[in-house]
């Protein structure tokens, strides 16, 4: 498994890294006959498959059920094997965003159950899940992750966004080392300004929602009506660049490796057969020039498609 350096950090990571949301709940395109999170003896093994191919990151979050126990079973404090989770926006029952010591209690508690599910001593990467531009200007939890840093409760920074504007006000506050962002031959916004600002920042980028959620594979077959638009340009994609829906996952990972912004790819494999295809997809390398020359035209613009936070489907 071939390895990029993630940003300016002393950290490298493998080209295919491995999102647990599907290990800990079920998640993603319900297919008849395919779908639901793995057993759990099923889910451990997976993951000591990947980290024995390679894999070095994983990425999961406390609201992805059982993955960070899953992951603390499975790796726990096996060497080699980088952790990136997650805390939550902590928010009060009428939605509002929490402040003060209450911000602060919320936090400090997300990191230490991260921790003990991790079995973990320290926590390579934390995210700010789902940051929004107002949460990242005011500072306020940033300063709190920043002093859990400080204790050495986590090693680096980062925020996981949807949109440009997230993005850009992240890489401006200067403190974050990571970025995770979606991105897929169908969803490709985040390209144009934000990957170079991001390298110029010297953060890693981390890639999710390569294969966007399943629209990118044969899954895609069952999306609900209101999605048709993205069925459609599903459709364009594996005939522009692949020929088969088999054939079109392989070719949308390969698409995102070949990004020099990109430093990994988040690949939710819930069964070996899945992970293999993944890994020998990162090994057939970059798309050539002739396929990449073809995807610009493939890009969706409607954010109501390619945030799949507005599909009406789990």
């Amino acid at each position: 498994m071939k390895c990029r350096p993630l940003g300016r950090n002393d950290l490298h990571v493998s080209e295919v890294a491995l999102g647990t949301a599907a290990l800990g709940m079920d998640y993603g395109i319900e297919v008849p006959t395919d779908f639901g999170r793995p057993n759990e003896a099923d889910v451990i093994k997976l993951l000591q498959e990947a980290a024995d191919a390679g894999v070095n990151l994983f990425d999961t979050a406390p609201t992805y059920g059982e993955s960070e126990r899953l992951l603390g079973l499975a790796l726990g404090r096996r060497s080699g094997c980088m952790v990136a989770t997650k805390v939550s926006v902590p928010r009060d029952p009428k939605g509002q965003a929490l402040h003060g010591s209450a911000l602060e209690q919320a936090v400090e508690g997300s990191i230490e159950r991260s921790l003990k599910m991790l079995r973990r001593d320290v926590l390579d990467i934390v995210q700010i899940h789902n940051a929004t531009e107002d949460v990242i200007k005011h500072g306020e939890m940033t300063k709190v992750l920043l002093k859990a840093q400080r204790l050495g409760k986590l090693r680096f920074l980062g925020a996981s966004v949807y949109t440009e504007a997230q993005a850009l006000a992240v890489i401006k506050a200067g403190c974050f080392s990571v970025l995770q962002v979606g991105y897929s031959v169908l969803d490709q916004r985040m390209a144009t300004r934000v990957f170079p600002a991001a390298r110029e920042a010297g953060m890693g980028l981390i890639a999710r929602s390569v294969l966007l959620k399943g629209a990118l594979t044969p899954k895609v077959q069952w999306l609900p009506a209101e999605l048709g638009e993205l069925r459609q340009a599903a459709e364009q994609a594996r005939d522009t660049l692949a020929g088969s829906w088999e054939a079109l996952p392989a070719v949308a990972l390969r698409f995102c490796l070949s990004s020099p912004h990109v430093a990994t790819v988040l690949v939710g494999a819930r069964t070996t057969e899945e992970l293999n295809q993944a890994l020998a997809a990162a090994e057939a390398g970059a798309l050539s020039g002739e396929l990449l020359a073809r995807t610009s035209a493939l890009a969706v613009r409607d954010d109501r498609l390619v945030n799949p936070g507005y599909w009406p489907v789990a």
